[in-house]
């Protein structure tokens, strides 16, 4: 069970404040520069700020811009958890589960790691209930906590789903929901998932048997940076004997899959290919990836991604069990927005909010993210917007907290009175990340500002409906509106 849990500490890459030396300092971070997030932020950190804290546990921990001293990384985490940072909570934990620093004590471990899970932190709900499977032998409880981790898009613990489904281990055993898990874990970067989902494919265990999925997915594992040697063994070999077994066209198309996968151009997770009477026919468009938009006029007007159009021979809008063909008519590339227009009008459509939104406001994503996975509805997240730019002082993005998934982009970003401020793009790669930095990213997601979505639709000679920053609703009160005009589009090729 400890195998599973991640290895590398968790740096906060988003914040609440303004302060410039943590700004500065994870600027530097996520750019390698390690010695610069030292000098950024060390000062800060002597003077009490809690992300500074974790993140210069952080550095000791990993010997990055600082001599590796985990007593030294530990006492920074300390200094952060005591103020209830949850992320420097979860690394604390983490140093009494394997020792670093610190006298090894799973009771220590179990007691930080439920006070970072308190707080919603999903590395912190795994290791949790990781420890409560291993130590206490509490499946069901574990399990429960596990499952949260894995709502959030955890990839780890999405993984050790499909393990419990798998194997029946603390649930009843069930192919097509380990299936389900795997899938969502091996499109998050998890290695375990990729190649448990290749054997499922190669098996026809939950899934139709399909070579070329299996190979697929074993060619992806075995060209993960984070596959242990154990499984890269198994990916490699499953590869190698299913090359054997599929066509020349097949693997060049399994092939050229894998480039685009591993490359990050993927615009949506990889769902499963569509089989029996209402699958494609040979020559037929297949699914190939899922999006969100909304309404923004009522003569059906829908915005959404770019990325989410691009490239596709038809895309359709689902509309209570219909899937309508829509004509997409304007895209913009850099700021990843386009326009589709649905053949006829809808009852309802978004309210633009006049102002921008602030920095710390608390802000609601709708949209429907791994779609036919978790669930064919609308899914709610929320959180704050942590920064009032994007990656690289990007100030046509906003930066967010809210929990986003594949099939979220080109779903609205509402304020607390339910008006739109931006539109959903993007979450940082958190494998990358890994790799690059070796911490994982947690929660940094974006949006394109709601002022920049105007003035594309405004370009486009599309007029909306906008309102000054109203009374505040409760959130199962703004998702009952989203729902009214938030919509799944399908990318058909």
């Amino acid at each position: 069970m400890r195998a599973l849990l991640a290895s590398v500490v968790v740096v906060l890459l988003w914040v609440t404040g303004a302060q410039a030396g943590i700004r500065e300092a994870l600027d530097a971070y996520q750019r390698g520069d390690f010695g610069g997030a030292v000098t950024a932020c060390r000062g800060a950190a002597e003077q009490g700020d809690a992300s500074c804290e974790n993140l210069m546990g952080a550095l000791f921990s990993e010997g990055r811009g600082v001599p590796k001293n985990d007593a030294e990384a530990a006492s920074w985490f300390r200094k952060a958890a005591d103020q209830g940072h949850g992320h420097a909570c979860f690394n604390l934990g983490r140093a009494y589960l394997f020792g670093d620093g610190v006298k090894q004590s799973n009771e220590e471990a179990a007691k930080w790691y439920r006070k970072a899970a308190e707080l919603h932190v999903p590395e912190g709900e795994l290791g949790l209930g990781a420890l409560m499977i291993s130590v206490e032998r509490n499946y069901r409880e574990g399990l429960k906590w596990i499952r949260k981790a894995a709502r959030q898009g955890l990839p780890t613990a999405e993984g050790m789903l499909g393990l419990a489904y798998e194997g029946g281990v603390g649930v009843k055993e069930n192919p097509r929901t380990a299936a389900k898990w795997y899938l969502l874990g091996a499109n998050h970067g998890d290695p375990i998932s990729q190649t448990k989902l290749a054997g499922l494919y190669e098996d026809g265990r939950g899934l139709e048997r399909d070579p070329a999925e299996a190979y697929f997915w074993y060619v992806v594992a075995s060209r993960n940076p984070a596959t242990p040697q154990k499984e890269h063994k198994v990916a490699d070999d499953g590869a190698k004997r299913l090359s054997a077994k599929l066509t020349h066209e097949q693997l060049a198309n399994a092939d050229d899959a894998v480039r685009k996968f591993t490359s990050g151009n993927a615009s949506a997770i990889r769902l499963p290919p569509e089989h029996g009477p209402k699958a494609p026919s040979a020559n037929g468009p297949r699914l190939y990836a899922t999006g969100s938009g909304f309404y923004v006029t009522t003569t059906g007007h829908v915005l959404t991604n770019n990325h989410v159009v691009a490239d596709c021979g038809e895309v359709r809008i689902t509309e209570s069990e219909h899937s309508t063909p829509a004509k997409v008519l304007a895209t913009d590339a850099d700021l990843d927005l386009a326009l589709v227009q649905l053949p006829h009008a809808v009852p309802t459509a978004v309210v633009f909010r006049e102002s921008a939104p602030r920095l710390g406001e608390n802000v609601v994503v709708m949209g429907f993210p791994l779609s036919g996975l978790l669930t064919s509805d609308a899914v709610v997240t929320t959180g704050i917007v942590s920064a009032l730019a994007g990656m690289r002082d990007d100030k046509h993005r906003l930066q967010i907290s809210a929990p986003v998934q594949p099939g979220n982009s080109g779903g609205p970003l509402l304020d607390p009175a339910g008006h739109l401020v931006g539109v959903v793009v993007a979450k940082l790669d958190g494998l990358r990340m890994a790799s690059l930095t070796g911490a994982i990213p947690e929660n940094v997601n974006f949006a394109i500002k709601g002022e920049e979505a105007r003035s594309f639709l405004r370009a486009h000679g599309v007029g909306v409906v906008t309102a000054p920053s109203g009374k505040d609703l409760t959130t199962d009160v703004i998702a009952e509106q989203g729902l009214r005009y938030t919509v799944r589009l399908e990318c058909w090729k």
